[in-house]
């Protein structure tokens, strides 16, 4: 899940957290069942199509249907009145810790560190607690799930965050049927969410999995989604959906809601603004015939709505007109003599809208004479004068020498511009999980600046399954390898070509893990390691060896491997590397084996790169971990003091030294002090917490709000 998520989500998911850190059955199941929730919850927060799945799925089912719109009616009460997220949180700690509530209170400290790290940590924390491995053992198995599990774990495990829209379809259609007060998205979204939730819980793990491998949402489906919003009283729902699937690039589909819309929706403002929308896509696909009809029906429309909706509908009607190379200036001038007629405050308005529109065809003369008019005008409104007068004074710094708006210059910057934010949205289409829709908005950013972005169109083409598009895409031998992985070549072709890219890599000197980690991914687990045999079975034993090997054994811990991660890394130093590569690969052990909790085998890694390069500070900097991990907090010390010598402007060694020495002159709680001293963001608040338990004074909330060492300090007695 999102780590900040509404509150009612996050009052779900910590009761079902505490449940599992308290029940008695193993841990293993647990951690699997938080895993699956957080990456179903995440899938919910930026995937519309599967969100509106899950919520017809919802919907469909007579308890869920009542829990969901039962839910709706107590929120909309005016008794329902929830804490902002952060202090209801901890509330609820200090709570669990008056009542002694040891799984809840396990809970929200997961809850509360992810949060704080902007990570989501739960299923690690959570699962650590009553357990002997630590929380980075327990991360290296949520990898191995979602990498074994779950299909382009890629995008599960990119940007947590909701793309560019803010509000779900059939979010508002859910809330309607509840006959609740009007709530805002953000509201709705988090019932539904903290529902689907629940339901999701019920599944098995096997019914969980089929469905976070789910495939985009088809216009066969979105198709059986909206027929029942065309069957409402009120267009809201309906138009809200199809807006949704216009803004994420589900053009087929938006256009047959928008017609559904016009049909349902007689008579009423909806009916317009869906005749505009029609024409929009279609003009985007190039049906300049189709469109000028669309925009037409708006415009006799437009016509009883006032002179500023007509001069609209004209406008609109003279931009498809002259894209089917009709002589529009009639049109024009009658737009200009409305414009005279119109209240100050509209007329800017629509100099403002023509200007916009001078600018989308890059006739810059018109959009300055436009916001000329703007600026001409008697106290023009905000925050039109202020743009008006911003873009006036851009323009001017990019005049050609007879003092006119450089056309070349413009277009130029105005194609980036729009080619950046069309990119955007195709990587928040990408993260949406909808690759498809991707690799349209990537295309069409192409299209505009005439350069390519083969890149990103390969990877939305690999998640989207379609290979022909992926091998036209695939430009380097890595990209390569991950088409001979979707077409089933043998282990031996795809090592092949990765052989190229690795040694490729490693003469520039570029990053091995990177290159290999995609087409590894995408491998059965049986292949994996035969890959890397062959792309190890070089004739040197030399650094070249040992740095591809070190590269695979990071990608091995990529994928939640440790035991094959350990493999490649023991090769690397069977390869005689010199000194300084030596060194280095230990240190890689000495992170290895911390991350998988075997602190002793880390400190002894560790112990041994010092020997072949003492002056490495990041390994002291390792060693003293280790060590704090397990209480040798005198060795610790001796650690950091050499960290800090070597490294004497890295702060985070000398606070994790400062910590040390006091735990050396008064220890408290071995779990705290530990926490202290590892001086990690997370760690810190939580290392408060436990010393503000352990207070005289006992537990304070803000101790929550610790963010340095010094303020940790504060709650240490």
């Amino acid at each position: 899940m999102r780590v900040r998520e509404g509150n009612l989500t996050q009052q779900y998911f910590c009761d079902y957290l505490a449940m599992i850190a308290g029940d008695t059955y193993e841990t293993k199941a647990g951690h699997e069942d938080i895993v699956l929730a957080n990456l179903f919850l995440h899938r919910m927060s930026v995937d519309g199509g599967f969100h509106a799945r899950v919520l017809f799925a919802i919907l469909g089912h007579e308890s869920d249907r009542a829990l969901l719109i039962n839910l709706f009616k107590e929120v909309s009460d005016e008794a329902y009145a929830p804490l902002p997220l952060d202090e209801w949180l901890k509330s609820e700690y200090d709570s669990a810790v008056k009542n002694a509530d040891v799984p809840r209170k396990t809970a929200l400290s997961a809850m509360l560190r992810s949060q704080i790290a902007g990570t989501n940590m739960s299923a690690e924390i959570v699962s650590a607690f009553k357990s002997p491995y630590p929380e980075s053992w327990w991360q290296l198995k949520s990898r191995r799930l979602t990498v074994d599990e779950i299909e382009n774990a890629d995008i599960y495990f990119g940007v947590g965050r909701r793309p560019f829209w803010h509000s779900f379809p059939l979010d508002e259609y859910a809330s309607f049927l509840s006959g609740a007060e009007p709530l805002s998205p953000e509201i709705i979204y988090d019932i539904v969410v903290c529902v689907a939730g629940d339901w999701f819980s019920t599944l098995t793990r096997e019914e969980k999995i089929i469905w976070l491998n789910m495939p985009r949402t088809t216009p066969e489906e979105w198709a059986k989604y909206a027929a029942p919003l065309l069957a409402l009283e009120i267009p809201g729902p309906a138009m809200g959906t199809a807006n949704w699937l216009y803004a994420s690039g589900n053009h087929d589909s938006a256009l047959d809601l928008y017609a559904g819309i016009t049909l349902a929706f007689p008579h009423t403002p909806a009916e317009k603004t869906a005749f505009e929308l029609m024409g929009a896509i279609l003009r985007e696909f190039g049906d300049a015939d189709y469109a000028f009809e669309s925009y037409k029906s708006a415009f006799l429309l437009a016509r009883n709505e006032g002179p500023y909706q007509t001069a609209l509908g004209l406008k609109n009607l003279c931009e498809v007109g002259e894209d089917l190379g009709e002589d529009m200036r009639d049109y024009y001038i009658r737009i200009a003599s409305i414009a005279e007629e119109l209240p100050s405050a509209e007329r800017v308005k629509l100099y403002f809208d023509l200007a916009s529109s001078a600018r989308k065809k890059y006739q810059y003369a018109d959009e300055y004479a436009y916001l000329e008019r703007i600026i001409g005008e008697e106290e023009p409104e905000e925050p039109y004068f202020s743009r008006a007068l911003s873009r006036i004074s851009e323009m001017n710094r990019s005049l050609d020498e007879n003092g006119k708006p450089d056309v070349t210059l413009l277009s130029a910057k105005d194609r980036e511009e729009q080619a950046g934010m069309l990119r955007s949205r195709g990587d928040a289409a990408y993260f949406g999980f909808d690759p498809v829709c991707a690799l349209y908005w990537y295309n069409r950013a192409d299209m505009i600046t005439g350069t390519s972005s083969p890149g990103k169109k390969f990877r939305a083409a690999v998640a989207a399954g379609l290979y022909a598009e992926a091998k036209e895409y695939a430009s380097t031998s890595a990209e390569k390898a991950v088409v001979l992985v979707m077409e089933g070549a043998p282990p031996h072709l795809i090592a092949r070509e990765l052989n190229t890219a690795v040694t490729d890599a490693w003469k520039t000197g570029g990053d091995i893990q990177k290159i290999v980690t995609p087409a590894m991914t995408l491998l059965p687990a049986k292949d994996r390691m035969r890959v890397c045999e062959i792309l190890t079975d070089r004739s040197t034993r030399d650094d070249e060896k040992s740095l591809v090997c070190s590269g695979l054994g990071h990608c091995c811990m990529n994928l939640g491997m440790p035991d094959e991660a350990r493999q490649m890394f023991r090769s690397a130093l069977r390869a005689n590397p010199t000194n300084p590569v030596r060194a280095r690969i230990h240190a890689e052990l000495g992170w290895l084996e911390y991350e998988t909790g075997n602190f002793e085998g880390s400190s002894e890694a560790y112990l041994s790169a010092l020997k072949h390069n003492e002056r490495f500070p990041a390994a002291w900097a390792g060693l003293a971990k280790a060590c704090i991990r397990t209480s040798r907090f005198e060795e610790a010390h001796a650690a950091l003091e050499n960290a800090v010598r070597q490294h004497p402007v890295n702060t985070s060694y000398q606070e994790m030294r400062d910590a040390v020495l006091a735990i050396l002159a008064h220890p408290v709680d071995e779990t705290a002090d530990q926490l202290f001293a590892l001086n990690e963001a997370a760690g810190l608040p939580a290392a408060a917490a436990l010393f503000s338990e352990k207070s005289p004074s006992g537990f304070r909330k803000e101790s929550w709000d610790a963010a340095s060492a010094a303020d940790v300090f504060a709650y240490r007695n």
